[in-house]
């Protein structure tokens, strides 16, 4: 039996820590029947239990210095927030991170990490179900937070349709349930310009069978099925359809109610808690993966003709060199990035399998099955597009690769054979492995790919690259991702990315990953912009929401 504390941190004064109160209670419940003892309580740490904190961003500079070591910090924040200070963010340096959010959680392992960042997702618990349908639901859209631009352009347009809404901000606890109780719609729309599902605040209201009518996002996943999503353009209507049919806002409400409840805090705090192994087991065999395949575990010393033939730490961090024994050369920071994408769009159930177009020996490629075997998913492939002869001579047709010699280089002509031995050595050569022999021109076009989560791009030329996102970039599903592995490296490449993206209108920010490396996550049609550095401001952006 363990001792939990789970601490609300709560500035003198400061109203909207209550927004934390729901999920405290989650936790406490689920703790407990795990056989754990636990305590909600505020501003307290006690270095005799694991304290679990709830708002530790609101926390002066000083104050994180005391932190004990074990604590757990959740991070309830939306992560590129102007108002998340860089102290906060290194408590990760010293410190547990929990967070809420797959999207936040590629970003903490981004940063430096004592621990790795664990997923712990919004979950139920039975506590939370207490509010009960008013006799006479007055209000026909209920909205609860702060206001902004893009907030009141929805509110006035449900107010010019006649809609009865109602506004109410700093209402916590039993006064905003009552709200809700006299409410057939919740509104959930964003405050800042960004692609998080706002989970935290909606769960409470699914927990007790409320319809929600939220913006889109990428990432709502199966809450697709749980509330009725529209575009900020759709929303007014959207509110009136379920306002005018009493049966599909009650279907609505089963159908949220149905979903949530089905993810227990139990189960979720079951997975990532000191006793239950398996997390940290497929963590160890990932890491070991990893190391395997890029060399760092053997000091596999560097093979290109420009640098000594030495290990050097630091440039196989970045990837800057070719090994000579190890099975990737794209270093250790992009190969975390992929690693982290990859076990994001299995979390978050993106639809798709995994490609890389200009594999060399095969470690991304490996890397990816091994997330797929430890994770135990059988219903995704990976696909291995090579040329397995080496790069192409320039076409003279395409000016951007004038003068490109990747294909004088013979270290990067790599057979067939032995990828498909490099896979055997880590016994994940199967039927989940498919390669594609051959140019990129001949091979995708007819690739038998429906979907892609990853479509990660290592073709180093201009041709090559826009080939592979010219016939695959289609297949890719909305909160799927795209990686360019060369677009600070070579020119060419860069410049087809660039190309592409404004033929195609893609406005999604690209996003550096070790000077060479870059991604970015596809959109739905009817999506918003991903996230963006919010305005400096003193409320939490979890309060600023209105949870």
């Amino acid at each position: 039996m363990a001792n939990y504390l789970i601490s609300i941190i709560r500035p003198n004064g400061y109203l909207h820590s209550s927004c934390f109160q729901e999920v405290a209670e989650t936790l406490e419940a689920a703790l407990r029947e795990l056989g754990n003892r636990a305590a909600i309580v505020e501003n307290i740490v006690d270095r005799q239990a694991t304290n679990i904190l709830l708002g530790a961003h609101l926390l002066t500079e000083e104050e994180m210095r005391l932190l004990p070591s074990g604590t757990i910090v959740y991070n309830l924040e939306q992560l590129g927030s102007a108002h998340l200070s860089e102290a906060y963010l290194r408590l990760s340096e010293s410190h547990w991170i929990w967070d809420y959010s797959p999207l936040n959680l590629v970003r903490w392992q981004e940063r430096k990490c004592l621990y790795p960042p664990r997923l712990v997702e919004i979950g139920y618990m039975p506590v939370l179900r207490r509010i009960a349908a008013a006799a006479e639901q007055d209000i026909d859209v209920l909205f609860y937070g702060s206001l902004n631009e893009r907030r009141k352009k929805v509110l006035e347009g449900l107010e010019r349709a006649g809609v009865c809404a109602h506004v109410a901000f700093g209402v916590y606890g039993k006064e905003r349930d009552a709200l809700i109780a006299r409410s057939k719609i919740v509104l959930n729309t964003h405050f800042y310009e960004t692609n998080l599902f706002e989970i935290v605040r909606v769960s409470y209201l699914l927990a007790n069978s409320k319809a929600v009518v939220s913006e889109v996002s990428p990432d709502l996943g199966g809450y697709a099925e749980a509330v009725a999503a529209f575009s900020p353009e759709e929303i007014v209507e959207g509110c009136l359809e379920l306002l005018r049919n009493d049966a599909k806002r009650r279907e609505l409400e089963r159908r949220g109610f149905e979903h949530f409840s089905r993810q227990s805090t139990v189960r979720v705090l079951r997975e990532i808690l000191p006793a239950n192994p398996v997390p940290e087991l497929r963590r160890l065999y990932l890491d070991m993966v990893q190391r395997c395949l890029i060399g760092t575990v053997y000091e596999d010393p560097n093979q290109d003709r420009w640098s000594p033939h030495v290990y050097q730490s630091q440039l196989r961090e970045i990837g800057r060199d070719w090994p000579s024994q190890a099975h990737s050369m794209i270093g250790n920071a992009r190969m975390t990035n992929l690693r982290s994408i990859a076990e994001f769009v299995i979390e978050r159930e993106i639809p798709g399998d995994f490609i890389e177009t200009g594999i060399w020996r095969g470690g991304a490629c490996i890397m990816m099955r091994a997330i797929l075997k430890a994770y135990g998913v059988t219903d995704r492939r990976v696909w291995a597009a090579d040329s397995f002869c080496g790069l192409p001579e320039p076409n003279p047709d395409v000016t951007a690769d004038t003068g490109d010699v990747h294909h004088t280089f013979s270290e990067l002509a790599v057979s067939l054979e032995q990828v498909q031995e490099n896979f055997r050595k880590y016994d994940l050569l199967d039927e989940q492995v498919q390669f594609l022999k051959g140019w990129f021109s001949e091979t995708l076009p007819t690739a038998p790919i429906e979907r892609l989560a990853i479509l990660r791009l290592d073709g180093d030329m201009y041709e090559s690259t826009m080939d592979a996102l010219e016939e695959l970039y289609d297949r890719v599903s909305p909160g799927g991702f795209i990686i360019v592995d060369d677009y600070g490296a070579v020119e060419g490449c860069r410049q087809a990315v660039c190309d592409f993206r404004r033929q195609r209108g893609i406005e999604a920010p690209i996003q550096a990953i070790d000077g060479f490396g870059v991604y970015w996550q596809r959109e739905s049609l009817a999506a918003i912009s991903p996230i963006v550095s919010a305005p400096e401001d003193k409320l939490s952006a979890t309060a600023e929401e209105g949870l």
